[in-house]
């Protein structure tokens, strides 16, 4: 499972805003290393055009962080629609407009962009989807998850998962997280009894949808669960005793096959109205959520804390190139360790954020071991940093790999302290 890494959060926090600072915080590890003391917290509805008197829902956002897709009834056709809006330069969102591939004419809702932005999921009633016998004898249509595929250019036609992730219920708010994909479930016109799922895709089909355990569904309604970019940690709405409001956002630290920890967000992300679906962009260190405003429907807002110095960006702008020994792999191999995932999204960030630049990855060993296997190594290690960047969305064509092997050490040496300072990763922006 996802959650079989252990949890990078090992604090136990007594204000809720220190909690999501901290969220933010250890996403940058490199990017800053002093935590202010006291960390604020900034809520307010998102910049543009985008909310209405209609209910907007469902903020996702492609990798770059340039494109926002969310759902809205705002049109006059009568049924919910999926919208996409476009970055400005003053960092506002433009005008939105009907995503026409996504779109059916029946009620299409929930998009959310995997990580690496291949891959779009979405709810929909349309024609395909579940039919359902009401007790009056009618026949209801259920809304499906669905599934479309990136080919650099456009999304693709929409298709529905099939059973077992489909069935006659209600199933909405998907999330997918690597080979773990989360949703909401309920029976046809009873939301109150909603719960999150969880299936898994292996040997090429879904396994049988499971109940998240408690403490995350429990007696009251549970929806919109999302995982942090690690999988460490868990967020999700729920109407559960002893909020703010109606529904309060939650967290959980992830830890083996339980959850733990799980923590009201609180003021100001939860208020005396219905919060729901959160959901973390790493590029603008941006949490993006949905408030019910004034008892009527929700719009999306933003909370996000005051942007610390990108280190990385600062040293690439300045020199062209930047050498991590934080990127750490398993002994004598080209393996990743799960802690070196906080540096190179750090690189990920940034190729995001610019990219017109292209960049070459080069790797370096100690001075132990021989020659011939210290070349490849560093090779193969360069190469394994290449394929987690694309992993996470950024083009192969802009990584170039080589290794260096032995050769250029930055200091003389086969003693630990000296070992490590040489087992190092240089990032070098070159020529588009």
């Amino acid at each position: 499972m996802l959650w079989i890494f252990k949890s990078l959060f090992h604090f136990k926090f007594s204000r809720q805003i220190t909690i999501l600072y901290l969220c933010i915080f250890f996403s940058l590890p490199i990017a800053s290393q002093v935590l202010p003391s006291e960390p604020s917290l900034v809520v307010a509805p998102i910049q543009g055009p985008i909310n209405t008197e209609f209910q907007e829902f469902a903020p996702t956002m492609t990798p770059d962080a340039k494109t926002l897709y969310f759902y809205s009834k705002r049109s006059n056709r009568g049924y919910t629609e999926i919208f996409k809006s476009e970055r400005k330069k003053d960092g506002t969102w433009d005008f939105p407009e009907e995503v026409d591939v996504l779109n059916s004419p029946f009620d299409d809702q929930s998009p959310f962009i995997s990580r690496d932005g291949k891959t779009l999921l979405l709810s929909s009633n349309r024609d395909g989807s579940v039919e359902v016998m009401l007790p009056d004898g009618k026949v209801g249509i259920s809304r499906d998850l669905y599934v479309s595929n990136w080919n650099g250019k456009n999304w693709s036609k929409p298709v529905a998962l099939p059973a077992p992730i489909n069935t006659d219920d209600i199933e909405e708010n998907p999330h997918l997280l690597g080979d773990t994909l989360l949703f909401t479930r309920y029976p046809f016109g009873k939301p109150n009894l909603a719960k999150i799922y969880f299936s898994q895709y292996k040997g090429e089909k879904w396994s049988a949808p499971k109940l998240l355990p408690s403490p995350i569904n429990d007696n009251y309604a549970t929806i919109a669960a999302a995982f942090n970019d690690d999988g460490t940690i868990l967020f999700f709405s729920s109407n559960r005793p002893g909020g703010y409001g109606g529904f309060d956002l939650y967290m959980a630290k992830i830890d083996g096959d339980s959850f733990t920890d799980v923590e009201n967000l609180g003021d100001p992300i939860n208020s005396g109205e219905d919060e729901a679906y959160i959901i973390f962009q790493q590029v603008k260190k941006t949490f993006l959520f949905c408030r019910r405003v004034d008892g009527r429907s929700f719009d999306l807002f933003t909370a996000s804390v005051p942007k610390q110095e990108n280190i990385v960006q600062k040293k690439l702008e300045e020199t062209k190139k930047i050498s991590l020994d934080s990127v750490y792999f398993e002994r004598a191999s080209s393996v990743l360790k799960p802690e070196s995932s906080v540096s190179l999204d750090a690189i990920v960030d940034y190729l995001h954020e610019n990219s017109d630049k292209k960049m070459k990855i080069i790797g370096h060993t100690d001075l132990t071991g021989t020659f011939e296997d210290n070349m490849v190594l560093s090779k193969e290690r360069a190469d394994s940093v290449k394929q987690y960047l694309v992993s996470k969305g950024v083009d192969p064509k802009r990584l170039l790999t080589e290794g260096k092997g032995p050769t250029q050490p930055m200091v003389q040496g086969t003693d630990e302290s000296s070992s490590k300072k040489n087992r190092r990763t240089e990032f070098v922006l070159i020529d588009p």
